[in-house]
Parts: structure tokens; sequence; C-alpha cells
């Protein structure tokens, strides 16, 4: 499905979708973030138990604030360093 922002998942299945052609979000002072789910547009699916992201961060910009998830989460740093605070702590 097509949206202003790029591609986006309709309908239940296997897809393919290169990041070049998926939907990306300019975010003020947050970098860029690309969304392999539907993010609410009508009709596009949103994965139940799995999210996956790309962001583009410049120096110094936050990804975003610690917050709960009743599953696993990860972050894989491709290029550049990443500062995580934890309860108060750098790590």
């Amino acid at each position: 499905m097509r949206t202003e922002h790029g591609l986006v998942p309709k309908g239940q299945g296997w897809f393919v979708l290169n990041a070049r052609d998926a939907q990306w979000w300019e975010r003020e002072g947050r970098g860029a973030l690309c969304e392999f789910e539907g993010a609410g547009f009508e009709g596009a699916l949103d994965f139940e138990q799995l999210g996956i992201n790309l962001t583009v961060l410049g120096p110094g910009e936050p990804m975003a604030m610690y917050h709960w998830e009743g599953d696993q989460e990860d972050f894989l740093v491709l290029r550049g360093e990443a500062v995580v605070v934890i309860e108060g702590e750098e790590r």
C-alpha cells in the first residue's frame, strides 16, 4: 500500500520491502525513522509481536526515552557510538 511517506504492508502473508521504499519520517532533533509496519494507516498491517525500525541519528540526537516493554527489546548500532542510560546509569 502506498502512502505519502512510502510503502506499508497490507494484508496477511509474506512481503518483501526495501528500506528505500518503506515509509520514512523526519523527526525534528530526533533523526529520521523508517517504519516497516502500517503505523496506523487504514487498511495497513501492524505486526503483533515484532517491531522493526531503522533510525538514522545525527551526533547527540536521542532515539527514545526508556519505556517499558512486555517483550525483549534490542538495538543494533551499525556505525558510530551509542550511550544507553538505564535507571540513571550509563552503559
